[in-house]
């Protein structure tokens, strides 16, 4: 009888567990890059209803515990997301800031005068793509994109560590790495 009990603490701690994740993503949203705070807020709660299952499977006669008896949370619009408003906000702010960044004008004037092998080693292509694909995500309202670039100053970091790459590659005309001598971020840190 005692083991059964101590189940029941087991179950009921993650079943609440899963109750909190719910309420988190509900609240704050999730930060999967690919799917929507809904997708995932379903998700849980089919764990929920496994965790509802799991209790009454495994406890058996005893009292089930608190947790069992709490509303298990609805389905929800898969498109759902949290914070949208401040996600948009969020995600023009960010483009804002990329477009002024010395670094990524830089290499959207740099990117022309480069061969395919030094864009290939240098990754520009992609980290120039950065910005223009939040431009799209914006243009779409796709927030899941959005989302991905609350954190402004990893994507600045990585122009200046593509702009710094640019610079060490021996074949650059000695011209543009003079144009850009003293103004990477990377330089000033």
């Amino acid at each position: 009888m005692a083991k059964a009990k101590n189940k029941s603490i087991d179950y009921a701690a993650q079943l609440q567990v899963r109750f909190d994740h719910w309420d988190n993503i509900n609240i704050n949203g999730g930060s999967d890059p690919s799917w929507a705070d809904g997708v995932n807020m379903n998700l849980v709660r089919n764990h929920i209803l496994h965790g509802k299952r799991e209790i009454e499977e495994n406890i058996g006669g005893l009292a089930y515990p608190e947790i069992y008896y709490r509303e298990t949370p609805p389905e929800v619009d898969s498109s759902y997301m949290a914070r949208a408003d401040e996600i948009r906000q969020n995600a023009r702010k960010s483009l804002e800031a990329y477009k002024a960044s010395p670094d990524y004008q830089y290499l959207c004037r740099t990117i022309t005068r480069m061969n395919k092998k030094q864009i290939s080693e240098t990754s520009i292509d992609s980290v120039i793509n950065y910005a223009t694909s939040l431009e799209h995500a914006i243009e779409n309202d796709n927030l899941v994109k959005m989302r991905q670039h609350e954190r402004t100053q990893s994507y600045l970091d990585s122009f200046a560590s593509c702009v710094q790459r640019i610079l060490n590659l021996p074949a650059l005309d000695v011209e543009y790495k003079q144009e850009k001598k003293g103004v990477s971020t990377i330089d000033r840190k």
